[in-house]
């Protein structure tokens, strides 16, 4: 798509500059100055400078508004959550779908607060992901960013086994791993098929993360304070019971009723039913320094709703009654301020095992930490204890998980012996290697909604 030079306000100032590398994978790229840099208002950070916006990346492109909160994240939130400038050593990030879109501006933000940010590179991506870390160094200069030479690709389980066996060969520890990329699908599109023969939008979103975090659980162990962030969706919020019956069949096997938007529904109420049971798992083997939590990134101008074609599947608007771009820009928010919600997921020291983070509006707005049982649809919502998902879909689910990726979580052990298995991975120190360096506190405002 072609875009125009529109510069927003632009004082006179020392810039930051927040790049925009690659838009999303498949919507193509530009290399104008405003999909380049933006600046934000005068004045609100001694460390950083003023910052003015341009045109920031998507907001031309894809249409959508400008980003609204990301620029004063940038320059706050090193005060609040930033790493000890006195630390020997960094707090270290995993985020998957990091060259583009949220995980792109989850990233630069982790960056800026001092994390090495490992950026993982799908297989004929590498320009990106190059592009990406150029970004994030040139916006933060004293950023580290990592791109590792194995390539991961999340509809392949070979892929994501060989991928952790790299990391777990370079890493030390583990700090955070955020579970962000993610396929979509519209009503109406064919199913497609993994070359481990699953359907492929569970595949990407669910089962791949879900055998990833089993794989890289000796890293997270051997953090004094790990977090497995999930990245969920609003669109796990169905009233009707459809995704609730689905549950029993992750692969979508009767194509009949299969349905593309309903396996995206059905992946990321799974991930929320998942990251329960993990959570229920590692407490019960007294893994006290590993949890999981979620965040949704509200309605944000990424691709993959274009892929849903968003209003039809969702909302069941005739094809063309309502576009994705004019969906966009009416509610919507820039992809980095959709990032926040996940950024602070990674961060805030207030977080407990299960916690939600989310846009204050629920579409938009500041991030927060939910309530999930305290919202419009929360009979509805998996994260919550009380919701319609009964309680067995817990155990139910994760037995189907592990029977289709094969994910052997005795391998590495649990409690004391697998937590001083893992740190034994220290031993093994790559030029890459990290420890956590502990997390602040930081209250929050109520809960949405």
């Amino acid at each position: 798509q072609r875009c125009e030079e529109a510069p927003f306000v632009s004082p006179p100032a020392r810039r930051v500059l927040f790049h925009a590398p690659q838009l999303v994978a498949g919507m193509g790229g530009c290399a104008c100055s405003s999909h380049q840099a933006v600046v934000a208002p005068e004045g609100a950070h001694p460390q950083v400078g003023s910052i003015a916006w341009k045109a920031p990346s998507l907001a031309t492109a894809a249409a959508g508004p400008a980003p609204v909160l990301y620029p004063a994240a940038m320059a706050e939130w090193p005060a609040t959550y930033g790493v000890d400038p006195r630390a020997s050593a960094r707090r270290t990030a995993l985020i998957t779908g990091a060259d583009s879109g949220i995980g792109f501006y989850a990233a630069q933000l982790l960056a800026r607060l001092g994390f090495e940010v490992i950026i993982a590179v799908r297989p004929g991506f590498e320009k990106e992901a190059a592009a990406a870390a150029r970004a994030i160094v040139e916006a933060v200069p004293a950023a580290a960013v990592v791109v590792p030479e194995v390539g991961l690709d999340l509809a392949s389980f070979a892929s994501v086994r060989g991928f952790a066996a790299h990391l777990r060969s370079r890493l030390a520890a583990l700090d955070v791993f955020c579970c962000n990329a993610g396929r979509g699908g519209a009503a109406g599109d064919p199913r497609e098929e993994t070359e481990d023969s699953m359907e492929a939008i569970v595949q990407v979103n669910l089962l791949s993360h879900a055998l990833l975090c089993c794989e890289l659980l000796p890293l997270l162990q051997a953090s004094a304070a790990a977090r497995v962030v999930f990245h969920t969706s609003a669109m796990r919020l169905t009233p009707r019971a459809s995704i609730r019956r689905k549950l029993g069949d992750l692969n979508s096997t009767g194509p009949a009723t299969f349905n593309a938007f309903g396996q995206y529904q059905l992946s990321k109420a799974g991930m929320c039913l998942f990251l329960r049971a993990l959570n229920k798992r590692l407490r019960a083997a007294g893994d006290s320094n590993v949890m999981a939590c979620a965040a949704d990134p509200g309605l944000s101008v990424t691709a993959i709703n274009h892929q849903h074609d968003l209003a039809r599947s969702a909302f069941h608007l005739p094809a063309g009654c309502l576009p994705t771009d004019r969906l966009h820009s009416a509610f919507g928010q820039h992809a980095a301020d959709g990032a926040l919600p996940l950024a602070m997921a990674c961060v805030d020291g207030l977080a407990e095992p299960g916690s939600w983070y989310t846009p204050k509006r629920g579409l938009t707005g500041a991030p927060i930490k939910g309530d999930p049982g305290r919202h419009l649809y929360a009979k509805a919502d998996p994260l919550n204890e009380q919701s319609l998902f009964p309680a067995e879909a817990l155990d139910a689910l994760w037995d189907q998980v592990v029977a289709l990726t094969g994910a052997d979580w005795r391998l590495w052990g649990t409690g004391g012996a697998g937590v001083a298995a893992a740190r034994a991975f220290r031993t093994q120190t790559g030029p890459y290697a990290a420890r956590n360096l502990g997390l602040p506190r930081q209250p929050h405002e109520g809960v949405p909604h």
